[in-house]
């Protein structure tokens, strides 16, 4: 009886062995094949190009100048004198909620946060789908402030400063269902 056990050990051990053989074959054979670094589309080489500090995108941070439209709290380089700010650092930012949710015709969801009283958020609004979204608000600076949102265009960047306690943010689908892809995040 010992030696059917040892028989069934050394069967069981090798169909294991063999199917892991099997598996590691399949798994390198199934990998795409990606190429020498540096050859991709629009490469020119196979050699990627030498770092150098002026190549660098991400090198000057604390001296680049941005310009805020406060109208609307677009940011872009360049423009207009005296709407000019210069950043200190990077404004750095969490994910506080994320909701992709599918609205149906004139149905609703409602997303909230607890925040300190002065506390910055960065609302982001993106929707597909044949209606229009309606996106309200309360417990920021512009309390009860509508936005509507074609869900055809780009996505809408809304920042948000909180009075303290919750920031309740509400999505609203017009006459036709829609697909809602929002996040909200804190920006430090």
């Amino acid at each position: 009886m010992a030696s059917e056990e040892r028989i069934r050990r050394a069967l069981l051990t090798g169909l294991t062995v063999l199917a892991l053989a099997v598996g590691g074959w399949w798994w390198r054979s199934a990998m795409p094949d990606l190429g020498p670094v540096g050859s991709g589309p629009g490469s020119g080489s196979a050699d990627p190009a030498p770092f150098t500090p002026e190549s660098d995108p991400f090198a000057d941070r604390a001296a680049r100048v941005r310009v805020v439209d406060p109208a609307t709290g677009d940011v872009s380089s360049g423009g207009r004198p005296g709407l000019a700010v210069v950043e200190r650092e990077p404004a750095r930012s969490d994910l506080l909620w994320h909701d992709g949710s599918h609205l149906r015709a004139g149905a609703g969801v409602e997303r909230q946060t607890s925040s300190a009283p002065g506390a910055r958020h960065l609302l982001t609004v993106a929707c597909r789908g044949p209606g229009p979204l309606t996106v309200s608000w309360s417990g920021a600076a512009d309390d009860g402030a509508q936005l509507l949102v074609d869900c055809g265009g780009p996505a809408v960047f809304q920042p948000l400063v909180a009075t303290g306690g919750p920031v309740v943010v509400r999505f609203t689908a017009g006459e036709r269902q829609l697909d809602l892809d929002a996040g909200l995040a804190g920006l430090y």
